[in-house]
């Protein structure tokens, strides 16, 4: 017991010590952690917008939105697992699929929040379909 206790306390001592900001380090961990970050802010913005979409419209809408949502949801997941194809295995995997994750996401936040700001005289404005 004595010797696992002194091997820990010598391997946390010996370890680089971390940010709390993942973004601050240049270690692949750091730029996957990173990136992991900026898709979970991504996700949340857009699950805000989604919501908020949702509250908005009526039945009928919301019924097509959530199939839409539904449907996307894969197809990003599978596009941005394709776009890390190429670093398939490597250290940078999780950063390249973190990436694209953010960016289709972001991507999507904007269509959601232009539902949500569309213009008088928008035949296809979804923030206004209250059926």
């Amino acid at each position: 017991m004595r010797r696992a206790a002194c091997l820990a306390a010598f391997l946390c001592a010996a370890a680089p010590a971390r940010s709390a900001d993942p973004c601050a380090g240049t270690a692949q961990m750091d730029l996957n952690a990173c990136a992991g970050a900026a898709y979970a802010r991504a996700d949340a913005a857009m699950n805000v917008a989604y919501g908020k979409l949702m509250r908005r419209i009526g039945p009928k809408a919301k019924d097509g939105l959530r199939a839409a949502q539904t449907a996307w949801l894969p197809f990003r997941d599978a596009s941005c697992t394709l776009e890390a194809m190429g670093v398939a295995g490597g250290s940078m995997q999780p950063q390249v699929r973190a990436e694209c994750l953010t960016r289709t996401t972001v991507a999507r936040t904007k269509v959601l929040t232009g539902y949500l700001t569309c213009v008088e005289g928008d035949a296809s404005c979804v923030g206004r379909f209250e059926e």
